[in-house]
């Protein structure tokens, strides 16, 4: 699901578009990642044709006091696109001046600096080689360093040493815990 940041709605919109679920009949989302450029909202809805429920969500927003405005797709460092809405115009005039580039262009490097900023408490994914990731398999599953080196076909002091600089990427300091990040990171399933 896209990421949505309205500025300029009504909290009650922000409320309802969560708690009513209706992320999941906007329209507007899959248009701007389609064509991943910023667009009025009237634009899309010239654009595209609505189903039932779509048309229904476009009748809601205008009764919420919803006029028009702009959606902006941004794309984050970890490829998540976030739509920004900025909306609530009530003179169409402001949105035929916007210069849409520098708007986009601001927009994007907020999100690119905000995703910077969430990087910084999140420790980084340590990179393992193939041998590595497959010890980390095994130590999952529950082998002890014998059984790793059998099914590899290597000695069980390269085991051992794969294991220790595994703790040290992953600053750990038993296997169940070295286990525990590497599926948490998603290197391996259990």
């Amino acid at each position: 699901m896209m990421t949505v940041d309205w500025r300029g709605f009504p909290e009650k919109i922000i409320e309802a578009y969560i708690s009513d679920e209706l992320y999941l009949i906007d329209p507007f989302p899959a248009h701007v990642a389609r064509y991943k450029s910023t667009l009025r909202m009237s634009e899309i809805l010239r654009q595209i044709s609505l189903n039932r429920a779509e048309a229904a969500y476009i009748e809601r927003l205008k009764k919420m006091g919803v006029t028009d405005g702009l959606v902006v797709p941004t794309f984050g460092i970890d490829h998540r696109i976030v739509k920004f809405v900025l909306g609530q115009v009530t003179d169409s005039s402001v949105l035929q001046k916007a210069n849409l580039v520098e708007i986009t262009a601001i927009l994007q490097i907020a999100h690119r600096r905000l995703d910077e900023l969430a990087r910084r408490d999140k420790p980084i994914r340590p990179r393992l080689p193939r041998r590595e990731v497959e010890v980390l398999h095994w130590i999952a599953k529950g082998k002890s360093n014998g059984e790793i080196a059998t099914i590899l076909g290597i000695g069980a002091p390269t085991v051992a040493t794969h294991i220790k600089r595994m703790f040290d990427k992953f600053d750990v300091n038993d296997r169940v815990a070295l286990a525990v990040k590497g599926a948490n990171y998603g290197i391996i399933g259990f």
